[in-house]
């Protein structure tokens, strides 16, 4: 099991998984760890351990929000500032 993952399957904003032309697949998403957290290299070689944590679960919200969405459920993820 890899503890840590410095690049990994490219994605875009929603998560979906982009092909070698950098086009999103339909009906693919990936998050986490397999992605490097939703578009790759957000911590980069000085990462420090538990630091994937928190963009990795982030990802998956997001990943599954818009995976929810091209399969015919809700908005997908729309993020909204938490301050006023």
């Amino acid at each position: 099991m890899a503890r840590k993952n410095f690049g990994g399957i490219k994605t875009d904003i929603k998560c979906r998984i982009l092909d070698k032309h950098f086009e999103p697949i339909q009906g693919i998403f990936a998050a986490g760890e397999a992605a490097g957290m939703a578009g790759g290299h957000i911590n980069g070689a000085a990462a420090l351990e538990g630091t994937m944590l928190g963009p990795s679960i982030f990802s998956g919200r997001v990943a599954g929000g818009w995976a929810a969405s091209e399969a015919g459920y809700g908005d997908g993820f729309i993020g909204t500032p938490n301050r006023p």
